[in-house]
């Protein structure tokens, strides 16, 4: 088991370099990343073992999308369709995670004589994160999930060998291939944040997020090594600040949802009737926060999404 739990990624790259080459270096050590955390996953001794590890498969899933045509197109969507199961079988533990983890920071935005009143709620969170953990242990250690990964290392470890035929970017300089793609996610992230306005739902933010990331890591793993560090380390800084406040957003959101589904349950426990009415404090003071972070978001997109900017990218990834 690794000492720290890690997920970085630098693999060195060349602008020529065949992309189905570029991919599957990139993708293998993605795969090391995830091997290197799943023992501290599965042993409980430090939340962030998880958290890399599903990093790691985020990642994985966006080059997956990203630079399909680079691939086999019989195999890529049974690959892709068991990561994003790997991925949705350790969110429910990450988010329990979070909202233990992040306890106090939920209780401190509420008035301090009603802080006390929480301990039936985080009696039941604690029994939930448990359960969570216990479903997340047996599926990262699965037969599935280890015939996964030793299929998939199979599959980088001989993409470069298979015929080119189906796979019409396969010798596409990675370069010019991931430029595409960059310039491609950064138009699709403007477009999507463009068209959220004040009325529209939590959904639409949640996307534009989703976009984001896929963009940014592109930028991370591709871009960092292939374009020029002046263009591609002020975009991924503005893209984290940009996700921070959607993330914040959708955590809210999410929160709010949460307390409200274990509303029954923590009416049951001794204390309970207290709880329930701390619990109705906190979502509103969630809701502000909510309303808030939607406000910071329009100014942290604006940056992301100037004219400059776009003419910045079109000139670098173009």
């Amino acid at each position: 088991m690794s000492a720290a739990p890690t997920a970085k990624v630098v693999v060195p790259l060349a602008y020529e370099q065949r992309a189905d080459a570029a991919a599957a270096a990139v993708l293998r050590q993605l795969v090391a990343v995830i091997v290197a955390n799943r023992q501290g996953a599965l042993a409980g001794v430090d939340p962030e073992f998880l958290h890399k590890l599903r990093i790691s498969v985020r990642r994985s899933r966006t080059v997956q999308r990203q630079l399909a045509s680079v691939f086999p197109p019989l195999e890529l969507p049974g690959f892709r369709s068991e990561f994003r199961r790997l991925q949705r079988a350790t969110g429910e533990a990450r988010d329990l995670d979070v909202y233990v983890l992040g306890f106090e920071a939920l209780q401190a935005l509420v008035p301090e004589a009603l802080r006390s009143d929480f301990a039936p709620l985080r009696q039941v969170l604690g029994h939930w994160r448990m359960t969570a953990h216990g479903e997340m242990m047996r599926a990262v250690d699965s037969r599935r999930t280890h015939e996964l990964l030793a299929d998939w290392e199979m599959l980088l470890e001989s993409l470069v060998e298979l015929p080119t035929d189906d796979r019409p970017d396969a010798t596409r300089a990675i370069g010019d291939l991931a430029g595409k793609r960059i310039r491609k996610a950064y138009k699709r992230v403007v477009r999507i944040g463009r068209s959220i306005d004040p009325s529209s739902p939590p959904e639409a933010l949640h996307e534009l997020r989703k976009k984001g990331k896929e963009l940014r890591y592109m930028l991370e793993l591709f871009g960092a090594q292939l374009h020029p560090p002046e263009v591609v380390d002020p975009m991924v800084k503005s893209l984290k600040a940009l996700q921070d406040v959607l993330g914040r957003h959708q955590d809210r959101e999410v929160q709010i949802s949460m307390l409200r589904s274990l509303a029954d349950e923590v009416a049951t426990l001794p204390g309970g009737p207290r709880a329930l009415m701390a619990m109705g404090v906190l979502i509103d003071r969630l809701r502000v926060d909510e309303a808030v972070a939607r406000e910071e978001f329009l100014e942290r997109f604006a940056a992301l999404a100037s004219k400059e900017q776009h003419q910045l990218v079109k000139k670098t990834f173009g």
